[in-house]
């Protein structure tokens, strides 16, 4: 069994075995919202429980591998700001221009969360 991140699911793929050529074949079981990586009814009815178990196991593993990259966005942000704006004194203004609008917006968006979580 394996994980394939597709946009925003992770599809659920299995091997088995080709009944006219006998080579293993993938076969989609399902697959898992990653914002909310719940395991839906329809997915937990057509795997066996060992396959549930699997991939019980696959999404803690995720959801500990995310939250850690969530934490060590956040706390190298200061010194990514910084490398940016380093960067950002001797690129070429046109090539600066594209990142420009995405960083504000995601400036603003995280000035929000900061005023709602009363953090500053």
């Amino acid at each position: 069994m394996h994980f394939r991140f597709r946009g925003n699911n992770v599809q659920i793929v299995k091997s088995q075995p080709d009944p006219a050529t006998g080579k293993a074949k993938s076969v989609p079981v399902g697959s898992i919202n990653r914002s909310n990586m719940v395991i839906s009814d329809k997915l937990r009815s057509s795997c066996s429980p060992d396959e549930l178990k699997r991939i019980e196991a696959w999404v803690a593993r995720y959801q500990v591998v995310d939250r850690l990259k969530t934490n060590h966005a956040a706390v190298t942000l200061p010194e990514q700001i910084a490398s940016a704006t380093e960067w950002f004194e001797t690129a070429d203004p046109a090539e600066a221009r594209e990142l420009a609008d995405d960083i504000l917006t995601a400036m603003r968006m995280l000035r929000s969360v900061l005023q709602r979580r009363e953090i500053v």
